[in-house]
């Protein structure tokens, strides 16, 4: 299958000196991609076969344009941000009191969540006070970028054997 239109090359030779009742002989001759082409195809096939893939990175670096943005035009959104740091574990505080859970994973669950909000809201916070690139932020970005696809693909795996299995 091809997701192009290859267009074709039509040589003529003219008539030979044998007579002039002949017709001209026809040439046609597909032209061939260049090697650029093949891999700017190749390449591309490649990325929107695998597009899911790239969300949480695509997120992450709009995530740092964003702290970037706002670090320039609003550098005292900072103190909104640490509270909703703050937010997650005492939402895991209030949660484990008022609706205990003897379930594992509902209490890895709530850990996970309580430490990304934590992480993340912490991470964007000191980003917009001081700058996105400032100190170890930049590693701490990378960190959570790579953490952040690592979950993506170990959730998207889990959840497609699942429904092999229920087929």
């Amino acid at each position: 299958m091809t997701f192009f239109e290859r267009e074709t090359t039509t040589v003529r030779i003219p008539k030979q000196r044998f007579g002039s009742r002949q017709n001209p002989v026809v040439v046609v001759v597909p032209e061939q991609l260049t090697w650029r082409q093949r891999l700017a195809f190749a390449i591309g096939r490649a990325a929107w076969k695998r597009r899911r893939v790239f969300l949480p990175f695509i997120t992450s670096v709009a995530c740092l344009l964003a702290t970037a943005v706002a670090h320039a035009t609003a550098p005292r959104m900072w103190v909104g941000l640490a509270f909703i740091a703050v937010s997650g574990p005492a939402w895991l505080a209030w949660a484990e009191r008022q609706h205990p859970a003897d379930n594992k994973r509902v209490r890895t669950w709530r850990y996970v969540l309580s430490a990304a909000v934590l992480v993340v809201g912490a991470w964007a916070a000191a980003c917009i006070a001081f700058g996105p690139f400032t100190s170890v932020l930049p590693l701490v970005w990378l960190l959570l970028t790579i953490t952040g696809h690592v979950l993506w693909l170990r959730t998207r795996r889990t959840t497609v054997n699942s429904t092999e299995e229920t087929v």
